[in-house]
């Protein structure tokens, strides 16, 4: 790209390189040199297009065939199994045995919400309130398990630990508490106590969960709370809470796995249930590492290192340091000699000294009253010895870590060594467990030696809560949370733990874990390997080399565990979740009658037990990214009355996403009846084929690629309207309708002026005021104002006006037309009053404004002003003009009595064009004037020596003054005149000075005129101004940067680039809400194909044919000839043909479609009326799905679905007063609220509500309008690549994300999604720091913490899409709700989002991770290469089964195209390109990029 790197097209980010001029011949040869690049490659294009679909968008996986019903493995989701363990939880008391990361917390927040929702109801009618239990065994949980469930349920909740601070242990505390929440996460152990104290009694609880449930045994809280006091009620107490234990496994110790079950069972009142095939969460998307050993030898023998021995010789004596010394010296053998000096510096800390002598001194008082004096010289001795230990360690030198044999142990080093080959500390995290809290401190010390810590190594540690024997080494519980904390946000890399992380943390990306001292027992071996949730997440144990005991204890886990799985495959039936599939033919045979559905055509028959495998082969064909667990179909069973219900989920990407069967007598029954209920549906949308086979792989890319069913580079010949129809109108007139032409700024025109009239015989429509521009910064508007009274004119006021318009076109231009009357398709005429004369805005008599004596006195001099004897004032202020050059006219200004015609002519006269007159001498005045004639004519000439001279000023040649420009100041027009072949035009010169902007007038107002007849044509009254801009494309590239543009016409005034970029949402959003209001059953997926049927491209460019709009476009600027009139018979001057047909993109006519809309919803914006603009867009769309005449027409569309209009329950009534509460509008419809916090994983079998899909749909196009409307009118000069740019920040999920958190929406949704729970809470912690962080900078800033950069959103990781989808949905919900009041949707928006986007510019670096800017930014900074582009072309090849265009972008560096790649858009294409080509720079130094490239570029500092 010469001089500047840039894009060519709107999807582009402009570099922030200060820009360069770029040169056409740069652009131009580029493109030669791409499109040359094209050609050649083309017969290989099909093929690129083909494997990049492949291999960058999705995976197609087809079912080769319909498998053997036994064979087909139909139960794949964990989903189903998590839902049945809920349904089995609401029924009785189980124990949930599930692995680590396989979805327990899932099951109890949807437990919790289920109670709770009945625990509402019961408080609405009036009975006593009670309270849901979360109870943990470690204090860390609380607030782990507390912050997942308090940012998932809406409910009102507590957590506290027996260090709480608060007043926990009053009557009045628990009492208030019972008022007010409905659950407490705390420890077991405050619950037991607060029972035993009866500030709480069992009847006031309603359910009781157990996390880690396993430790239920002998005198733990857990133990206790059920012995003491739930074992003591009736066991059919309806007062009895609900009991929820959920545990990896039932047994922690070596015992016989059923005898420890039963107990567990027995003690928790309890049955353990479980799944038959733990190997369903294997085939999810639940992750288990890969296991494997790392291997070592122990050959060394503890030994004293010195400094142990000089430690020894001054403490050893002291029991503080007896524990010390034992592990140093064992320590030389597990970590190495350096490792055993260094925990002395780790440990013996002036903290823990000055304990040690306190303690010392009171050990030597306490033996003071036997032996006083004896032990007063010993005590003293001692302390002295601490002090002089902890001397020593402050002044001991350790050298820099080796990482050798020597210092270090085999183990230490096989650790070492093992991460440095399998650990990356850019992408990965580990967790390495060790048993001791002196062992990992010391290993985390290792790491954090320079020696590895320039590997990349970010050593934390984890360790258990402070006591009085942790030697200091313990952790506040502040201070765990922070460790959490920082390894979760990448702070932290390489974290070492003890036992205190084995259970409750969760990381969901650790991906690597490492027993550096192996576990104790099978729970510490599942809990610990449980940590590692990534995908390809590695659990590694480290074992000695001919440990017989190590080898045993592996031998032995495992035989738990699988002994472990036996038991839980031995469970009774009614014990086990087996989804509904088990026994399935039992319960078919046991059916008297089932449906069954036979396809016409071919005969294929579907039936009850072939539905599930034929949806099963349908869910299989959805396409999914290539590296993800393949898709499934989720069950979820509801028990109805003793009847069982099913819903089946189908992926987000399936074209229908729901389907509800019959009621059925078994789970079974019910499951094949939503299956088949499904298969129907698919069957009847033509998602099935007539072998019941999927064609969802064929259909999906048409429907993808419809919006690009047409090309931008396919370019067509259509006729061009040239000239308004209000000119064609013939014959002669008796009466004329004036148009007032007038200057808001005459002075700008550098002399005086006058205005202007054009008479026409129909009258014409008020058109848009527009500038032109003088040079020298000078400018004015053109106001062109129609008035309302016609005026009558007699054959002579005719004459005179034809004469008068001749004269200027004659006179002015230099065309001579003949006077046909019949044939003038308007009439111009000289006003008598000034520009700013108030009589012309209030005019009520037409023809009294009109000079009427000065036309006709042009008329009676037809020859010009006679100058031969007369006065000297005949030569002042005259318009002169020369018959033989039309270029050469001039103003005189006064006679030159002191000169003569053979005195020296001025520069400010130019030699005339083409008279045959040679040579550079400078000629006399004389010469110079009469040098238009012909060579023989001045040879026949005499000259007149007493010719008087003139001073005069050369008329400058006409300019686009509709366009820019500048005249340089030194520029000479000054010139000497004398009149032997010179003419003075009748016509004075302020008619003259306003005559010569005509060209510009009168081309405006053609182009406006056109523009509001093809308005007319459509039946839009458009605001002039914006249905002209609509209108106009004023280049080949119209939508690109002005860099980039070619073939630009200059002066056509505003393109219809941005309106295009309004309308386009407008047109979203209208047919987003007609569709919504129409199809009620239609699922998002349905929408999507549905709107895009309404609003692609080649839809509006057919529509746009039909009404013959590409007539109307404007593409041709301003030139020498086509402001001229049509028709009039020509006698003398320049004939000019124009041109009868433009070339325009197909694109180019869908694209003024949606600028027509954009100007349609402005033209009545201020009075908050859309309804111009549904009329647009029913024209445009030309649709039955879009009728619409008037925006009200919309929700007179919608009828109430009654499942929105039903009855709420009281749950559904509390969340509406929180919404209301919170977000200040109240919901008339609380259930329609309800669907706007309803997950798709969340089954309408529940509560017979939708899921927040379709008010996402809805959603997302009104949060899409509110700001693009926003940005549109707050940054009116901002393109619409500035315009996207900063709508992407708006409308991101990373923004929404932010802002649902902010707004606390995520509480009230319900999901049955597992591990979702976890994300949403990791993420409110990360962005709820992160604001905090904000508010801390900016009250260090000293502007307060409510003045904090509202951008602080943009420094944290992506939120679960969930969180923006909640969003949209509510947005959605408030507009039904309100009867689609779009003003609360403004309110939203105003209260809510703007507070975030006041300041724009805090986003103009969103972009920054855009691939094309990052490569600008990339080449520009980097490299310091400005001569690149990336160029974009459609291909000649079109998708051969889809009828669908590809896109090839490419990168032009230095004339050579050096990388390439193919997409579905232009705006895909370079993203993908520019990605490719950042990867190949990724290593390269600037010198070998100058070299392999060729740059020569300068390198800035």
């Amino acid at each position: 790209m010469d001089g500047q790197a840039h894009s060519d097209d709107e999807d582009s980010i402009e570099s922030g390189i200060p820009p360069q001029p770029v040169t056409t011949t740069g652009l131009s040869r580029d493109r030669t040199l791409f499109d040359d690049w094209l050609r050649d490659q083309r017969a290989d294009a099909y093929k690129s297009i083909r494997q990049s679909d492949v291999a960058n968008e999705s995976t197609l996986i087809t079912s080769s065939g319909l498998r053997d019903a036994k064979d087909a493995l139909i139960i794949s989701s964990p989903r189903e199994y998590q839902t049945e363990l809920f349904e089995r939880a609401k029924e009785k008391n189980i124990i949930a045995v599930l692995d680590t990361g396989t979805g327990k917390t899932l099951i109890a927040a949807l437990l919790l919400r289920h109670v709770v929702e009945q625990e509402l109801e019961d408080r609405r009618a009036g009975k006593d309130h009670r309270v849901a239990f979360f109870l943990v065994d470690k204090v860390a949980l609380v607030h782990q398990q507390y912050r997942v469930l308090e940012a998932n349920l809406d409910f009102p909740m507590d957590a506290f630990t027996g260090d709480s601070i608060r007043p926990i242990y009053t009557i009045e505390f628990w009492k208030q508490l019972c008022d007010e929440k409905t659950v407490v996460v705390c420890t077991a152990e405050v619950l037991r106590q607060c029972l035993s104290y009866s500030f709480i009694s069992m009847d006031q609880i309603n359910l009781l969960i157990f996390d880690e449930a396993h430790h239920a045994k002998k005198n733990h809280p857990y133990a206790r709370i059920i012995k003491d006091f739930y074992a003591t009620l009736e066991k059919d107490d309806s007062k009895r809470p609900r009991i929820l234990g959920m545990t990896a496994s039932p047994v922690d110790a070596k015992t016989d796995v059923h005898v420890a079950a039963a107990q567990l069972e027995g003690l928790l009142h309890c049955e353990i249930a479980t799944v038959d095939d733990p190997t369903v969460f294997s085939r999810a998307a639940i992750c288990k590492p890969t296991e494997d050993f790392v291997e070592y030898h122990n050959i060394d023998i503890p030994f004293e290192t010195a400094l142990w021995q000089t430690l020894h010789r001054m403490v050893g004596r002291n029991p503080a340091f007896t524990k010390i010394f034992t592990f140093s010296r064992e320590c030389t053998t597990e970590l190495g000699r350096w490792a055993a000096d260094r925990v002395w510096q780790l440990w013996l800390t002036k903290e823990e000294a000055d304990k040690i002598e306190a303690k010392t001194e009171r050990e030597f008082g306490r033996m003071e009253l036997l032996q006083p004096l004896a032990m007063l010289e010993t005590e003293r001795e001692s302390i002295d010895a601490v002090r002089g230990a902890y001397q020593l360690m402050k002044d001991h030198i350790f050298h820099e870590l080796e990482l050798d044999r020597f210092h270090l142990s085999h183990k230490l080093i096989k650790l070492i060594e093992h991460l440095n080959n399998n650990f990356d500390p850019k992408l990965d995290k580990c967790v390495v467990f060790a048993e001791q809290r002196l062992t990992v401190a010391l290993l985390a010390d290792v790491f954090q030696q320079p020696t590895l810590s320039r590997r990349g190594y970010i050593a934390g540690t984890l360790t258990g809560s402070l006591s009085n024997a942790s030697g200091g080494l313990g952790m506040t519980l502040a201070e765990q949370r922070s460790t959490i904390n920082k390894f979760r946000n990448g702070e932290v890399n390489c974290l070492f733990a003890t036992s205190a992380g084995e259970e409750g943390i969760d990381i969901p990306d650790c991906n690597i874990v490492i027993r550096f001292d192996l576990y104790k027992t099978v729970i510490q071996y599942i809990q610990s390997r449980g940590r590692a949730r990534q995908a390809d997440s590695k659990f590694y144990q480290m074992v000695e080399i001919g440990n017989y005991a190590h080898r045993r204890l592996v031998a032995d886990v495992q035989d738990h565990e699988n002994k472990l799985r036996e038991f839980c495959k031995l469970l009774p039936e009614d014990r086990l979740i087996t989804g509904c599939d088990y026994d399935i033919e039992y319960h078919l045979s046991k059916e008297r009658s089932h449906r069954i559905y036979k396809v016409p055509s071919t005969g294929a028959t579907l039936t009850y037990r072939s539905s599930i495998t034929v949806l099963a082969s349908f869910v299989s064909s959805l396409p999914h990214p290539a590296d993800s667990i393949r898709n499934t179909a989720d069950y979820i069973v509801h028990n109805i009355g003793g009847a069982f219900q099913c819903e089946v989920l189908l992926p987000d990407i399936s074209p229908i996403k729901s389907a509800t069967g019959r009621r059925a007598s078994s789970k079974q029954i019910a499951k094949c009846s939503a299956a088949f209920e499904m298969c129907l549906k698919l069957k009847k949308q033509k998602h099935l084929d007539d072998n019941l086979r999927s064609t969802f792989t064929k259909r999906l890319p048409a429907m993808r690629n419809a919006r690009l069913a047409i090309t931008s580079k396919k370019r067509a010949k259509y006729p061009l309207r040239r000239k308004p129809k209000a000119w064609c109108i013939s014959g002669c007139p008796g009466r004329l309708f004036v148009n007032i032409i007038k200057l808001s700024n005459p002075q700008a025109l550098g002399r005086p002026s006058r205005p202007l009239a054009i008479l026409t015989r129909e009258p014409l429509p008020r058109t848009a005021t527009f500038s032109i521009h003088f040079g020298k910064q000078q400018t004015s508007n053109v106001e062109c104002s129609p008035l309302s009274a016609a005026i009558d004119c007699n054959p002579e006021d005719i004459d005179g006006l034809v004469q008068f318009t001749i004269r200027i076109f004659k006179d002015v231009f230099s065309k001579e037309f003949a006077p046909e009357v019949e044939k003038m398709p308007y009439f111009l005429a000289p006003l008598v009053d000034p520009h700013d004369s108030d009589i012309l805005d209030r005019a009520t008599n037409s023809r009294m404004i009109i000079d009427w004596p000065c036309i006709f006195k042009i008329r009676n001099t037809p020859s010009g002003i006679e100058w031969e004897n007369e006065q000297e004032d005949v030569f002042d202020n005259k318009f002169v003009i020369d018959p033989y050059d039309g270029s050469r006219k001039f103003y005189t200004i006064r006679r030159r009595p002191d000169l003569k015609c053979t005195d020296p002519q001025l520069p400010g006269l130019p030699k005339s064009s083409a008279r045959g007159l040679g040579g550079s001498a400078t000629l006399d005045i004389w010469s110079s004037v009469v040098a238009s004639i012909w060579r023989k004519s001045r040879g026949k000439m005499v000259r007149r020596e007493n010719l008087r001279v003139v001073e005069a000023e050369l008329i400058s040649l006409r300019r686009n003054i509709l366009d820019e420009f500048d005249i340089a100041d030194d520029v000479q027009r000054r010139c000497y005149l004398v009149f032997q072949t010179l003419k003075i035009s009748a016509l004075p010169v302020d008619i003259v000075a306003m005559a010569y902007n005509l060209p510009a007038i009168i081309y405006r107002l053609e182009s406006n005129l056109i523009a509001l007849e093809a308005c007319k044509c459509i039946g839009l009254d458009l605001l002039p101004s914006l249905a002209l801009e609509a209108m106009t494309k004023d280049s080949d590239n119209t939508e690109d940067r002005p860099e980039d543009q070619t073939s630009l016409q200059r002066g056509m005034g505003k393109n219809y680039e941005r309106l295009e970029f309004l309308g386009d949402c407008f047109l979203k959003m209208g047919t987003t809400i007609a569709l919504f209001s129409q199809i009620p059953d239609c699922d998002e997926f349905q929408f999507h194909v549905d709107r895009m049927v309404l609003i692609c491209n080649k839809n509006l460019f057919n529509n746009a044919l039909d009404m013959k709009l590409e007539e109307f476009i404007r593409t041709q600027g301003l030139t020498r000839s086509n402001w001229y009139p049509e028709g009039l018979t020509l006698l003398k001057g320049r004939k000019y043909v124009s041109g009868e047909s433009h070339a325009l993109a197909d694109k180019s006519i869908a694209d003024v479609c949606e600028a027509i809309i954009g100007a349609a919803y402005l033209t009545t914006r201020s009075q908050k009326n859309f309804d111009m603009a549904v009329q647009a867009v029913t024209k445009f769309v030309n649709h039955p799905n879009h009728k619409m005449k008037s925006y009200n027409e919309y929700y007179a569309a919608y009828k109430i679905p009654e499942w929105q209009s039903s009855a709420p329950r009281a749950v559904h009534y509390d969340l509406a007063g929180e919404i209301t509460k919170k977000m200040g509008y109240t919901f008339k419809h609380p259930r329609l609220l309800r669907s706007a916090f309803t997950h798709p994983s969340y089954g309408s079998i529940y509560e017979g509500i939708p899921n927040y899909q379709r008010l996402e749909f809805l959603g997302d196009a009104l949060l899409d309008m509110v700001c693009v409307d926003y940005l549109f009118h707050r940054f009116s000069g901002a393109d619409p690549q500035w315009l996207t740019e900063h709508k992407m920040a708006i409308v991101s999920n990373q923004f929404l994300g932010c802002l649902c958190v902010s707004l606390g929406l995520q509480r009230h949704m319900v999901s049955m999604t597992g591990g979702l729970q976890n994300e949403i809470a990791d993420y409110v912690t990360a962005i709820t720091e992160a604001r905090n962080e904000a508010e801390r900078e900016a009250e260090a800033s000293g502007i307060g913490r409510d003045a904090f950069a509202r951008n602080y959103w943009m420094r944290e990781k992506r939120p679960p899409k969930s969180l923006s989808d909640l969003v949209e949905a509510y947005i959605g919900a408030v507009f039904v709700d309100s009867e689609y009041d779009y003003g609360e949707v403004q309110r939203f928006f105003d209260t809510h989002v703007l507070p975030y986007f006041e300041d724009m510019h805090l986003y103009d670096t969103y972009a920054n991770n855009h691939p094309v800017t990052l490569l600008s930014n990339v080449l520009g900074t980097e490299f310091h290469c400005s001569v690149w582009r990336i160029m974009s072309s459609e291909t000649d090849d079109e998708d051969r089964e889809f009828a669908a265009t590809k896109v090839v972008a490419a990168i032009v560096v230095h004339g050579e195209v050096r990388e390439s790649a193919f997409a579905d858009s232009g705006r895909y294409a370079k993203m993908k390109v520019a990605q490719k080509f950042l990867r190949r720079l990724k290593d390269l130094s600037l010198a070998t990029f100058r070299e392999e490239f060729g740059c020569g570029c300068p390198v800035r500092d």
